[in-house]
């Protein structure tokens, strides 16, 4: 994500016209962050796929032989998961302020760091049950399969490529509310801007007309419902979680 910043902030911004409105600068800084932190977050998926994998192998022997319920396991995993994409949103907020401030010699400082915090919470959650939810689905439904379970864990990823850059470039539309990927990236972008931005490309969310404007409130709430819904898919499929030798990969 640094190698990301840097480009940003050094390479990218090399085609945007001097003398521009400081609010030029600023929201170009501003979807620079959505993104970043969108990536990384994404990045953390995978990682929190890969763990779950090699939990599999002791799971359900504590389910059926311990006192660990379901809830405990999940409940450590997110508090987990929550504590490090907030670190890390908190920490590309001091990288892109850093970067971006030397490249335009301006303060480009976050404006709502409140936003920014609940914002990185909710997508910390998000990514959570999304990665718990892939792996599960795999591990009941798939069996093992190496090539397919390491293709799966890497679905969170792609799919924050895919629409963190295509929220940068492309007008979405009320399909941001649709995707939570997009929405998380949004979410974070006006965050960091601190003013209201329309629901065109983030490119250009700030110049362009637009009918309409994105709304915060919206997207946190299609958020909870992402969350919910992929919480309780989970905890059901959780239950029911037979064991996975992780050493039959390597056989294989």
């Amino acid at each position: 994500m640094l190698f990301w910043a840097a480009l940003g902030a050094f390479v990218e911004s090399a085609s945007i016209p001097s003398h521009l409105p400081i609010e030029d600068y600023e929201f170009y800084t501003s979807s620079w962050y959505g993104l970043l932190v969108l990536l990384s977050f994404s990045s953390i998926g995978v990682s929190l796929s890969y763990s779950i994998a090699y939990h599999t192998g002791s799971i359900p022997y504590l389910l059926r032989y311990s006192k660990m319920k379901a809830y405990d396991y999940i409940f450590g995993l997110t508090i987990a998961g929550v504590v490090t994409s907030v670190v890390y949103s908190l920490i590309l907020l001091a990288v892109v302020d850093l970067f971006f401030s030397q490249h335009f010699g301006l303060q480009m400082r976050p404006a709502n760091i409140p936003l920014i915090v609940v914002s990185s919470l909710f997508a910390g959650l998000f990514f959570i049950s999304f990665s718990l939810f892939l792996e599960l689905m795999v591990i009941k439904y798939l069996g093992f399969n190496p090539a397919t379970s390491q293709a799966v864990n890497f679905i969170p990823l792609i799919l924050g490529y895919l629409f963190g850059f295509a929220a940068l470039y492309l007008n979405l539309g009320n399909l941001i509310y649709g995707s939570p990927f997009a929405d998380i990236e949004y979410l974070l972008t006006e965050g960091y801007y601190g003013h209201k931005i329309y629901m065109n490309a983030l490119i250009s969310a700030t110049t362009l007309p637009a009918s309409e404007v994105f709304s915060v409130l919206t997207g946190f709430l299609v958020l909870v419902v992402w969350i919910i819904a992929l919480f309780g898919i989970s905890q059901l499929l959780f239950n029911k979680m037979y064991y996975r030798n992780i050493y039959e990969s390597k056989i294989v």
